[in-house]
């Protein structure tokens, strides 16, 4: 099993620090403040110029009360104002279908968060491909999508998230294809987008068959790798031998390890 390298916590980190200094959350941060000691000051003075009395054990609850009210509310307000929730979520969606893929066994490579370099100059940027999979199946390049909405995916029609993770995950097998194509132009790479999701449904042939532009994408539900994994089983003597599933594997390992060299080298990295 191998990992891409240390880039995706960085752009983790990255994130969090622009979600919690995010214009939008300190605004909201100085009305819940404002609106905190409104309650805690306020009312209290004014329930005592009006002849009740507080007791010590009423304001110590209502401080608490209030404190809790004002987490709750900044962690509600990042995450729905900066996206921070979908970002996390997808994040653990990706670590679902790690573990996931490790179960395809020892005759499978298995790469994170791979950064490819798109464009020249000062307009360039980086496309990390969530997972690329080597095996006697071929190469799977795959995009990880978690849905918090109700979903059938034997359904005909799929909402923008779905479609778009279609497109990029298209996309991005069109680069694992131009990187492997001119050393390795027999190895099938293979688009498929695994999607998590407890209102999700799975499709009932375990995988779903999606016409792209191109090609065929593969659209199949995390949780349901039980059946969705043994597909990949290849018999002996068939399929992608393992002396050319490690020759793909080091080639991608490289180009790895020099993107990596070259988003270091960057300003600020």
């Amino acid at each position: 099993m191998a990992k891409a390298g240390s880039r995706p916590w960085r752009e983790g980190r990255r994130r969090f620090r622009s979600m919690l200094f995010a214009p939008q959350i300190l605004i909201a941060t100085f009305a819940v403040v404002v609106a905190e000691a409104f309650f805690f000051l306020v009312v209290p003075a004014s329930l005592r110029a009006i002849g009740v009395r507080t007791y010590q054990g009423v304001t110590d609850f209502l401080f608490g009360f209030l404190l809790a009210s004002f987490l709750g509310a900044l962690i509600f307000i990042a995450s729905v104002f900066t996206g921070g929730g979908q970002y996390f979520s997808g994040s653990m969606a990706e670590r679902w279908t790690g573990k996931e893929l490790a179960g395809l066994g020892p005759s499978w490579r298995v790469f994170h968060g791979v950064p490819f370099s798109y464009g020249f100059g000062p307009k360039s940027y980086v496309v990390d491909i969530d997972h690329i999979a080597v095996g006697p199946y071929g190469v799977l390049v795959i995009e990880t999508k978690y849905l918090s909405m109700l979903l059938d995916l034997n359904d005909t029609q799929f909402p923008k998230r779905i479609r778009d993770a279609i497109s990029q995950v298209e996309d991005n097998a069109g680069r694992v294809r131009a990187l492997l194509g001119r050393d390795f132009p027999g190895v099938p790479v293979r688009p498929v987008v695994i999607v998590w999701g407890r209102l999700v449904t799975v499709p009932k042939d375990s995988v779903r068959n999606v016409e792209g532009r191109i090609e065929s994408i593969r659209i199949v539900h995390g949780a349901d790798a039980e059946r969705w994994r043994p597909l990949l089983d290849v018999k002996e003597g068939y399929g992608v031998p393992p002396e050319m599933v490690e020759l793909v594997s080091t080639k991608i390992e490289s180009y790895v390890l020099e993107q990596e060299r070259s988003l270091n080298s960057w300003p600020g990295h």
